[in-house]
């Protein structure tokens, strides 16, 4: 192991006890603001958008612009909150793995810049196609309010995009919550069934798009109770500190 890695896993086994505590709640914290905000952002999407009638989308948009740009307030949060929730876990998991705690964190990481490129981009081309200033006034209000709901409908597909990093970080979060010994089994397991929902979410809507309304409800079905308990353990009980301590220790005599 590298001299960093030594010196990461003595930081690791000598982390005060009130920090660990502290890390746990605000992991949990952060969890939940995304349980809360998310939903709240793109119910303001489904509120606005009318699938197949451009006309009618481009309208309510533009009448509820304000509403519309707090849901993209909404959703530039939730990635942030995605960057500093993936740091903390990091810090969390590093003891089980170092090697898959960075993987786990990474992904996240990934996930969130695509939410961000993806939804950001889309919301604000539409405003730019709602709005016809400029150069887009060369086309009439019947293409400008089809580009609208072109945009917020390709924004669809950008959630299968980040549902594969999204998936790939439950994953490995589950499989280290299962190993660690400082956290229960069962939400490292419910955390990994998460994973494999929005792994079918993503594949199944590709290779299969009519089954794309029956894969949302399994991701619902399976990511809702595995993220919710495993934030709610967070906030509630935190980690084993002795186990972590111990974990820690461990991982600073082993190669991994």
């Amino acid at each position: 192991m590298t001299t960093i890695a030594h010196h990461e896993a003595g930081l690791a086994a000598g982390t005060p006890r009130r920090r660990l505590a502290l890390l746990a709640r605000v992991a949990g914290i952060l969890y939940l603001a995304i349980f809360i905000i998310y939903p709240l952002a793109t119910a303001v999407r489904s509120s606005l958008v009318v699938p197949g009638d451009a006309e009618t989308t481009a309208r309510n948009i533009a009448d509820g612009e304000t509403l519309f740009r707090w849901g993209m307030a909404g959703e530039a949060t939730i990635f942030l909150i995605e960057i500093v929730l993936a740091a903390v876990l990091y810090v969390l998991l590093r003891p089980v793995s170092r090697s898959m705690s960075l993987a786990g964190a990474l992904a996240r990481v990934s996930e969130g810049v695509v939410m961000a490129a993806g939804n950001l981009f889309t919301s604000i081309l539409t405003l730019v196609a709602v709005g016809g200033a400029g150069y887009l006034s060369a086309f009439d209000n019947e293409q400008r309010d089809a580009m609208a709901l072109y945009f917020q409908e390709a924004n669809d597909y950008v959630v299968l995009v980040w549902g594969f990093f999204f998936a790939l970080s439950l994953m490995l979060t589950g499989w280290l919550v299962y190993r660690s010994g400082f956290f229960p089994k069962i939400p490292g397991v419910l955390l990994m069934l998460a994973g494999i929902g929005y792994f079918a979410q993503s594949y199944g809507t590709i290779v299969a798009p009519g089954l794309s309304h029956v894969l949302s409800t399994v991701v619902v079905v399976l990511a809702v109770p595995g993220e919710l308990v495993f934030a709610l353990w967070l906030l509630i009980k935190g980690v084993d500190e002795d186990q972590w301590r111990a974990a820690a220790h461990q991982a600073e005599h082993s190669q991994l």
